[in-house]
């Protein structure tokens, strides 16, 4: 197999009372330091949560330069009354690679100026061909994924801010992976320890879940990693990555020429992985 790259999921908590908290930046100074945290790690790249830290762009840009760290983070295009819910890749250089803008806004965030995109780009890094599929457009929409698939995406993140019932969290990154066989990074918000003020629920967040392939590159290796893998045959040890519901980072370590070469778990072939 190929060199392994560490990805961090960055559980991140908001820091925020309120909407003018987060857009003045109250969570950017945090934000930072979990990069400075992730890099200390061995990350190469660093996903935020949805909206998370929605500010400090310039500021993010720094630290990924100065860390050598390539960043997915949560940042609005825009400001009230019309503004974007983005989700924006930053490489190890400092550049914004590519933004991914949530093509499916909830009722609420349409109520607070939030306007819909309309594609699923694949971003082309020194790392890997990324996807961003933000929060709802992954649970409940297969557009989004399948693109990401059809343009050959080594790794689709989702980025993700579940305000409710988020132990299911798990359930919809596994499903992803399971049906399309390309490894998923779901990333939520972690649990606040206070209601935020408009919020109608009580704190929830956290569960943050990532699911990658075996290494292997043919139908014989998968059947004898199911027959050999680690805690045996039922576990998920070493496949399914999860935290629990505070402020938390998961690291894992994922091959790229091994991802390229996967053949799905039932078939030898995945046609939305490979274009065919």
């Amino acid at each position: 197999m190929g060199p392994t790259m560490r990805v961090a999921a960055i559980q991140a908590t908001s820091r925020a009372a309120n909407w003018e908290e987060k857009w003045n930046g109250i969570d950017t100074s945090r934000a930072l330091g979990l990069l400075r945290e992730a890099a200390e790690g061995g990350a190469a790249l660093a996903c935020f949560p949805e909206l998370y830290p929605l500010a400090g762009l310039e500021e993010i840009r720094e630290t990924a330069r100065e860390l050598d760290l390539h960043v997915i983070a949560g940042l609005a295009e825009g400001e009230p009354p019309v503004w974007r819910n983005t989700s924006m890749l930053v490489s190890n250089a400092g550049e914004v690679l590519g933004v991914q803008t949530k093509n499916y806004p909830t009722a609420l965030e349409v109520e607070r100026g939030v306007v819909a995109g309309d594609s699923f780009p694949v971003i082309e890094t020194d790392l890997g061909r990324i996807g961003i599929v933000i929060c709802a457009d992954f649970a409940f929409f297969h557009d989004g994924v399948e693109a990401n698939c059809r343009h050959h995406a080594d790794l689709i993140f989702n980025p993700a801010l579940w305000f409710a019932l988020s132990e299911a969290f798990p359930h919809t990154v596994i499903g992803r992976h399971m049906e399309y066989s390309v490894p998923v990074f779901g990333v939520n918000i972690g649990r606040p320890t206070e209601r935020f003020h408009d919020s109608i629920f009580p704190p929830a967040g956290g569960f943050s879940t990532a699911c990658v392939p075996p290494p292997v590159r043919d139908m014989d290796e998968l059947w004898a990693w199911f027959c050999n893998k680690p805690g045996g045959i039922d576990s998920t040890v070493g496949f399914i990555h999860s935290l629990g519901p505070e402020e938390e980072i998961l690291y894992v370590d994922v091959d790229i020429d091994a991802v390229r070469e996967f053949p799905g778990y039932f078939s030898t072939r995945t046609p939305a992985r490979r274009g065919d």
